[in-house]
């Protein structure tokens, strides 16, 4: 699934690209979710890099789509920006953002179309690897990017994502070995963290999400520096 923030004060233009969306969704047979801000702060408060694509129109009220991007991208290299604007003009700036496109406001479907083909194309090249995880006789399957962390209680493994968990019986040192070193790392014996969501922290708290996780003392060291090359290799 595709989860995609748009940012846009007009309810005339918002109703212009969910049309869009549904139609081109349909066309690619692709599923998607949407979620609506109409303004800066909203987005900026609850962003915790849990999008994949994420539709800016310049002019909103509070910081403008080009100032709310500069603060997206302070915390999140990855997720696909592009802009929603009445002037081309105004997104020549884009590049400094590293923003996929720009779309002209009203929105054609057809100018819409071509440019998400594009924009598509990057987002799979962005989508990671996904897990599989068989819980009494179900099936779960789900992207790398949407796992906050691993839990280990006992021999019960927790799986946590956005809007739900998955428990299944295994091993955290062998579910460490299957994910990205480079994007996972244990804030301590219990839990093992995907990076990409890591909010806040404080002390020997981190916050992943909305989630509040303890760092153990043995593991801060390690946790941090691995922290650290994670954002470095994201802005780099």
């Amino acid at each position: 699934m595709i989860k995609i923030a748009i940012l846009e004060d007009s309810d005339a233009d918002y109703t212009r690209i969910c049309k869009a969306w549904d139609r081109f969704s349909k066309e690619e047979n692709l599923s998607y979710q949407i979620t609506h801000y109409k303004d800066s702060t909203s987005l900026l408060e609850q962003f915790h890099s849990q999008f994949d694509l994420i539709f800016l129109d310049i002019e909103v009220p509070g910081k403008n789509g080009m100032e709310t991007a500069q603060e997206i991208r302070k915390i999140d290299n990855l997720t696909i920006l592009v802009f929603l604007t009445n002037f081309s003009k105004y997104a020549v700036n884009g590049y400094e953002v590293n923003a996929a496109d720009y779309m002209l406001k009203p929105l054609d479907y057809y100018s819409f179309a071509l440019k998400m083909h594009k924009i598509l194309h990057m987002l799979y090249q962005n989508i990671e690897k996904e897990i599989t995880i068989m819980t009494k006789g179900l099936l779960h399957r789900f992207s790398i990017n949407e796992l906050f962390y691993v839990e280990i209680n006992n021999h019960d493994l927790i799986y946590h994502l956005d809007d739900e968990t998955i428990s299944t019986r295994g091993s955290l040192s062998e579910v460490e070995k299957s994910l990205p070193k480079n994007s996972f790392s244990r804030c301590n014996n219990c839990y093992l963290v995907n990076l990409k969501h890591v909010t806040k922290i404080k002390d020997n708290t981190v916050w992943i999400g909305k989630n509040e996780l303890t760092i153990s003392r043995p593991k801060k060291k390690m946790f941090l520096n691995d922290l650290t090359n994670y954002i470095g290799g994201k802005l780099s």
